[in-house]
């Protein structure tokens, strides 16, 4: 049979080399496809080598590969028997440790019952007693806590009607000292403008005066050419149109002289009007600074007086703050104390708790002596029960050991022969499918 598929392989492996169409192809191509087709015949060359190859190791194990896979079989068994074993060893072993430990702590429960039930019943004793106190001082901080809050509401309450009519003053106080602040401000501006108003009553004034001085000048002048001009008509006059001309000339003068005394006439009147002007500026702008000092004086004094108001007031909130502060301190100390209270008597509790634990387990061992009996005959029942299961371990390791060493040959050629028909496979998909 192992030569049979030996044959068979290698006449597929011609076959599929001898009608491979990638071959077929490369024959019908130029010389210039020669050197592919070379390849082609290499690889199948190769690919009879890894056949021969294989069907001579198949030749050589067929006669022990049906042995070798019994064997196999045989070594998987008697391995999962070995894994069993090794678990019943540990299981018995686990539950032995348990039973030892727990035997172990009967025995010293039931050697030293009467110091445990003496010991946990003082403890018993001190944890009622400490748990006692806390509960006693807990009542008594809280009561302290309701005391105290009930004094700090009153006490702010007190607070409240003896700072309300000093807060009333100082926010009254401020109010005059805002109300005076604004109304020298607006005073302030005031003497800005009047000082402004002056200043322009005063430039106008000298404005006015000024061209009517000029206008007066202006008419001397004229007034002067004229008397020149007619003066020298008279000295040359003849006829009747130097009459004339004298007629319009003393007529221009006329005109002139009543033009110049209207001119000083205005001169007098501008001044007075002018200088009337200033003096109402004047006498405005000194009774606005009057004022402003008067209300310089007032923002003074309510300001001093909101600062004085300001500072009774904030000296006699802090005292109360730092009264009622007092008071808050002390109920957080209370609180704080209470917290630490609960927490012993929740360790209290605890202690309690694993005081009756054990009391209850000491007398349960003291009472039934015969679960420790039947615990130490259990024991005894594990131990032979593991020394069994040991030597039976034993044996089955032994009996694994032997197996291997036995069929070790056989299994190997089954190794061997899988090894080489996976190559082989790989060979041929390689060279079938992947490399085309």
């Amino acid at each position: 049979m192992q030569d049979t598929m030996g044959t068979d392989f290698e006449r597929e492996s011609k076959d599929a080399y001898v009608d491979d169409p990638h071959t077929e192809d490369a024959m019908a191509q130029d010389e210039a496809t020669d050197k592919e087709a070379a390849e082609d015949e290499a690889v199948g060359d190769a690919l009879l080598k890894v056949g021969n190859s294989a069907r001579s190791a198949a030749q050589g194990a067929g006669r022990s590969f049906a042995g070798g896979l019994s064997a196999l079989r045989q070594v998987r068994q008697a391995s999962k028997m070995r894994l069993d074993a090794e678990a019943d060893v540990r299981e018995i072993e686990l539950g032995l440790e348990e039973d030892r430990t727990e035997l172990a702590h009967r025995e010293d429960v039931e050697r030293n019952y009467h110091e445990i039930v003496q010991d946990q019943e003082a403890e018993l004793e001190d944890a009622h007693a400490v748990k006692s106190d806390a509960e006693t001082q807990i009542d008594s901080q809280r009561a302290e806590v309701k005391r105290l809050e009930a004094e700090l509401r009153a006490m702010r309450e007190q607070h409240e009607q003896k700072l309300r009519p000093y807060r009333n003053l100082m926010d009254s106080s401020r109010g005059r000292s805002d109300d005076a602040a604004k109304s020298l401000a607006g005073i302030r501006r005031d003497v800005r403008n009047a000082e402004r108003a002056l200043s322009e009553a005063t430039k106008n004034r000298d404005a006015r005066i000024s061209a009517a001085h000029r206008a007066v000048d202006a008419a001397q002048e004229r007034v002067g050419a004229v008397e020149t001009e007619l003066n020298a008509l008279l000295a040359e006059a003849d006829g009747v149109g130097a009459s004339n001309t004298l007629a319009k000339m003393e007529g221009e003068l006329a005109s002139n002289r009543a033009t110049l005394e209207s001119a000083r006439s205005d001169v007098v009147l501008i001044t007075q009007e002018a200088q009337e002007a200033v003096d109402q500026a004047q006498r405005r702008l000194l009774s606005l600074q009057r004022d402003q000092a008067q209300a310089e004086k007032l923002a003074e004094t309510t300001k001093a007086e909101a600062t004085a108001r300001k500072n009774e007031y904030d000296g006699m909130y802090r005292a109360a703050q730092t009264k009622e502060r007092a008071h808050e301190d002390a109920i957080k100390s209370c609180e704080a104390r209470i917290r630490d209270l609960t927490t012993t008597r929740k360790e209290a509790l605890g202690r309690i708790e694993d005081a009756r634990d054990m009391l209850e387990e000491a007398h349960e061992i003291h009472a039934h002596p015969e679960t420790t009996e039947e615990l130490r005959q259990r024991i005894a029942d594990e131990e032979a029960d593991l020394l069994d299961a040991q030597a039976e371990l034993d044996e089955l390791l032994e009996s694994e050991r032997e197996l291997r060493r036995s069929t070790r040959t056989s299994r190997l050629i089954v190794i061997a022969a899988a090894v080489v028909a996976v190559v082989v496979i790989a060979l041929l998909v390689w060279h079938f499918f992947l490399r085309g």
